[in-house]
């Protein structure tokens, strides 16, 4: 499967103010350390692992942050960056260095106009989008396999069933406490991103003002273009650094 993967870009949204994080003229969070890495870093290196090594960052609020993150000559020698540019060609890929496209994508826009611009920069029809702030060990070839099953006709969503961090009270119409559950599992699972897509959808039914979550995704589930694959192994959403200190605590090996 990693030879077909060496063909696919991985958009990362970076983009968000990240508010709850931080201060708009602290680093964001992506930049953060989860024990001895970055947390993009360990995002990137996952992804890696299946092959995939050209990364798309449609930069917003804190470009300077990340600009200065790619560019600076220590990380370009300790990661081994190629930073290429916006007209690139298949053949200035580097499977040695970690392949690496930027650009300002506008505080303004939404992640679905983020993902339309980074179209400028896809080395395939296929491509994957991940969130900047999640953490997970998901099977990507398991993604993958489903993904070519279906001829690359339909897009994939990542899924995960996550428990509830409350203890739950069953109560009665009058009131009385009839059970308690202790963090039950949600009835539903979550979306935890890492969108296998295609470039022809995107053009196809992304509308100007559309967000990815409430109008683009939901068209595809209704035209049944949406499948999804379960992931079972860990998941963490660093959006406070409340969560980033409980993700430190359970991955204490990375």
């Amino acid at each position: 499967m990693k030879t077909k993967n060496k063909l696919i870009s991985v958009v990362v949204l970076v983009g968000g103010s990240g508010s709850r994080f931080s201060s708009i003229n602290e680093f964001p969070k992506q930049l953060s350390k989860l024990n001895n890495e970055f947390i993009l870093m360990h995002i990137i290196n996952n992804f890696r692992k299946y092959g995939l090594n050209h990364f798309i960052f449609p930069l917003g609020f804190k470009k300077n942050f990340f600009s200065k993150f790619f560019y600076s000559k220590k990380n370009i020698s300790k990661y081994k960056f190629n930073i290429l540019k916006k007209k690139f060609k298949i053949k200035d890929l580097n499977s040695n260095k970690i392949n690496i496209s930027l650009f300002d994508a506008g505080k303004s826009t939404n992640k679905l106009s983020r993902i339309y611009k980074s179209l400028n920069y896809i080395i395939n029809n296929d491509f994957l989008v991940a969130y900047g702030d999640d953490l997970s060990n998901i099977n990507l070839n398991q993604t993958f396999k489903k993904f070519y099953k279906y001829k690359r006709k339909k897009a994939i969503v990542s899924i995960f069933r996550k428990k509830s961090q409350y203890g739950h009270v069953i109560v009665d119409r009058k009131g009385i406490v009839k059970k308690f559950l202790e963090k039950p599992p949600h009835q539903y699972p979550v979306n935890i991103g890492n969108y296998l897509l295609t470039s022809s959808l995107i053009r196809k039914y992304r509308k100007t003002k559309h967000e990815l979550e409430n109008n683009f995704l939901p068209i595809l589930a209704k035209r049944k273009l949406l499948l999804s694959y379960e992931h079972k192994g860990y998941f963490y959403s660093i959006n406070d650094k409340k969560e980033l200190i409980i993700a430190k605590k359970k991955l204490k090996k990375f």
